[in-house]
């Protein structure tokens, strides 16, 4: 008598365990249904337009009046999009405020991220908090250093460049040939102007020539040409260091480069225009259906068409909580928004003269994206497909209790229906990125006579065909002076 009684007790305690786990399958699609909803991605067609009618302090104020829905867990993405359209708007030191506490956060999130990453394991990667891709960490000192050039503060701007030499070199320590993303051209040409600005000649060179291998592995990967402007650059300093052997070398790499000696250059200003093109690519994703059983190879089979719209998924995860036997995976991707933009032409006017320079591609952040992310797949797929396993695992136990806990293979299959449906709705793509980015970033670099210069900008399409035509306030430039302007278009 007195076992039947625990023997009771017992299966009514294993009950409402189990009806317990069974229950927080309800909450799960609440949790999902607010992970879906909260996207932080309808304010950026506004910010695109914004942009596209050269108002940068516009989407600034957008994203401003959008920051709540960023949420606690996308604060390094809004202070990064505060910090790059600040600084387009000509706001250099909020900029920087902004990118410096984005620098913050990230360091602090690298801490915390074990514990994160696991309960991620569990629902989806939008529970993590946002802490940029390596690309964009790179870019916030890049972006940062051009915030204290503009402001006369290089020596400021120095201490971003040395904090870019350490991330790279951590990334390349770190990639063991694994990932193609551990040097950034652009960054290591930026370093090298930098330096040269403040006559360390020495670190200068280090710095160019780190640009110029960096430029040879992204004109191997991202497809992205070697500039000739570089080649000038290596030659000069090489003459003006007497490095001989460094000279015979870059004169033949670089055999159709025109440059001035150090002692000629002495004579005059210099002008460099930094031209951000485009959008950056939009992070989308895809989902893949993984089969536990022959009969839910079917229902992936019989139910394929349903994945073109968001309803058509929405039953396909009903059908899916029927069957009990199918999870779905969530792999991001980066969809390209090319720039129209081939080039843009420079045309500084002073003097009588007209002096007409072109920019050439120095950073293409798309393709850096794309393959960047590429790289990580295989680890984003084994990720994915752990945790659908963990999930079939997870709703199958649950399954199997209550119907045993009950003997109601009913509820069971309730329970197991409920269970998988919260599954597959929390199984989302984590599509944030650093979407105020440009496609591109070119860069022209000029030398002229000491003086006052009008400024015209000519963007010039694929096509050849000028796109869009603008005038600059005057710039004065004096010799010796480095002058570093920048403009956007989402052309």
């Amino acid at each position: 008598m007195v076992w039947a009684e625990e023997t009771q007790e017992s299966c009514r305690t294993k009950a409402r365990n189990f009806l317990t786990i069974a229950s927080l399958g309800i909450p799960l699609l609440i949790f999902a249904m607010g992970v879906s909803c909260s996207s932080i991605q309808s304010h950026y067609v506004q910010v695109d337009q914004a942009l596209a009618k050269g108002k940068p302090e516009v989407a600034d104020a957008l994203v401003e009046k959008h920051k709540d829905e960023y949420g606690k867990e996308n604060q390094v993405l809004y202070a990064m999009d505060r910090g790059m359209l600040l600084h387009l708007s000509g706001r250099y030191q909020e900029s920087t405020m902004f990118f410096e506490r984005a620098e913050h956060m990230i360091k602090d999130l690298y801490t915390r991220r074990i514990s994160s990453e696991a309960v991620a394991l569990l629902i989806n990667d939008n529970i993590l908090p946002y802490e940029g891709e390596h690309f964009e960490q790179v870019l916030i000192h890049v972006i940062m250093a051009l915030n204290y050039t503009y402001q006369g503060l290089f020596d400021d701007a120095l201490v971003e460049a040395r904090k870019i030499d350490h991330i790279l070199n951590v990334l390349s320590d770190r990639a063991e040939n694994t990932y193609a993303y551990t040097q950034d051209a652009f960054a290591r040409y930026l370093t090298g102007l930098l330096f040269e600005s403040r006559g360390e000649l020495e670190d200068a060179f280090v710095a160019y020539r780190l640009a110029y291998e960096a430029f040879q592995l992204h004109h191997a990967v991202y497809g992205t040409s070697i500039p000739s402007l570089l080649g000038e650059d290596l030659l000069r300093l090489s003459v003006a260091l007497n490095l001989e052997e460094e000279f015979e070398k870059y004169q033949q790499d670089f055999p159709d480069a025109t440059w001035q000696s150090p002692d000629e250059v002495q004579e005059f200003g210099e002008l460099v225009v930094i031209s951000f093109h485009g959008r950056a690519p939009k992070k989308t994703g895809e989902f893949i259906d993984l089969p536990f059983s022959m009969r839910a190879l079917g229902m992936i089979f019989a139910t394929r068409d349903l994945k073109s719209s968001k309803n058509g998924r929405v039953a396909q995860n009903i059908l899916y909580g029927l069957t009990g036997n199918v999870f779905s995976v969530a792999l991001p991707k980066f969809d390209s928004q090319p720039s129209k933009v081939n080039h843009t032409e420079i045309s500084l006017i002073g003097g009588g003269k007209t002096k007409t320079v072109r920019t050439v591609l120095m950073e293409d952040v798309t393709e850096i994206a794309k393959q960047d992310l590429d790289d990580r797949l295989v680890w984003e797929s084994s990720r994915a497909v752990a945790r659908a396993a963990l999930k079939f695992a997870l709703v199958k136990a649950a399954e199997r209790e209550v119907a045993q806990a009950t003997d109601k293979k009913d509820l069971g299959r309730l329970v197991g229906f409920i269970a998988t449906l919260a599954g597959s709705i929390t199984e989302q793509v984590d599509i944030r990125s650093w979407r105020t980015l440009p496609d591109e970033i070119q860069l022209a670099r000029v030398r002229v006579q000491p003086g006052t210069y009008e400024l015209h900008v000519r963007h010039v399409g694929r096509n050849g065909k000028v796109l869009d035509e603008k005038a600059f306030p005057s710039v004065e430039i004096a010799i010796g002076e480095l002058k570093v302007l920048s403009h956007r278009t989402v052309l």
